[in-house]
């Protein structure tokens, strides 16, 4: 009966190991750009209009333009991306 205890213990080891390797290849091993590529499909990252980086939408700089929401990385973006569109309008 010992062996059946012994051989279960070591198959649920065997398993979290497993796991434990798999989770570490997929996020700690995987190439940055498929990371962003997954995420944007995710939907929980979008690209900053003005520096083009990757920025969560939990923590982005948004501001709300013709219905749509835009996600910024910073305050500097949100603020160059303004002063573009207000240059874009005098223009017009």
């Amino acid at each position: 009966m010992i062996w059946l205890l012994r051989f279960t213990a070591l198959v649920a080891a065997f398993y979290l190991v497993r796991e434990l390797v798999r989770w570490a290849w997929r996020n700690l091993f995987a190439d940055p750009a498929a990371r962003e590529q997954q995420a944007v499909r995710r939907g929980t990252v979008r690209r900053d209009p003005v520096c083009g980086t990757y920025v969560d939408v939990e923590v982005s700089v948004q501001v709300q333009e013709d219905g749509e929401v835009l996600h910024f990385c910073s305050t500097r973006c949100r603020d160059t991306y303004n002063a573009r569109q207000s240059t874009v309008s005098a223009a017009h």
